[in-house]
């Protein structure tokens, strides 16, 4: 899963995106080395379920981060779906 975002807080969260992903658009969030819990739908800014939750101003960052980059990630969404490369944005 190539990673789509610098790392934020000294590397403890990564914004991630996954090759040939299923719908609707949307990007991990690598926290405690837990990539598995943690996603969050571009266009809505809503967290899919399973998943724990993030501590509330790491939460509030990545929705922020998502509404200020949702172009450039809807972009590269596109690009992982076309079995592209997919770069960091912002």
């Amino acid at each position: 899963m190539p990673p789509v975002s610098h790392p934020f807080k000294r590397g403890a969260l990564i914004i991630l995106m996954n090759y040939n992903d299923h719908a609707p658009p949307h990007v991990h969030i690598k926290y405690q080395n837990d990539v598995r819990s943690y996603r969050i739908e571009i266009l809505s800014r809503r967290w899919m379920r399973p998943g724990k939750e993030l501590p509330p101003s790491l939460r509030t960052m990545v929705e922020s981060w998502v509404e200020a980059h949702e172009g450039e990630l809807l972009e590269q969404w596109q690009n992982a779906r076309n079995g592209q490369p997919v770069t960091i944005v912002g």
